[in-house]
């Protein structure tokens, strides 16, 4: 698949416009190269940036207690369909 999710032959990823102060942005580019040294894989800053989503979604679980239950929730189903979904290959912190 090319990196890309499909469901039923159609493309499922959304574009998003993002603006990184210029600190931000050597950090994603930092992460991405620390990311392609490790996985030994051509990835992407947008592998990189998926992948601290997985990794701030999975602590958000593991090491604190969100209080509201459907919040909580929430935070779980996305990390678990991250993870059921994933596209990035070896793209994980």
């Amino acid at each position: 698949m090319n990196g890309v999710d499909r469901v039923g032959g159609v493309d499922t990823r959304t574009e998003l416009r993002v603006r990184f102060t210029d600190q931000e942005r050597d950090g994603l580019t930092a992460l991405a190269a620390g990311l392609r040294g490790v996985a030994e894989s051509d990835l992407t800053e947008e592998d990189a940036l998926v992948a601290a989503l997985e990794l701030a979604l999975t602590r958000l679980i593991d090491d604190f207690e969100v209080p509201d239950p459907a919040t909580r929730a929430q935070v779980q189903q996305a990390r678990d369909n991250l993870r059921a979904n994933w596209t990035r290959g070896s793209a994980t912190l």
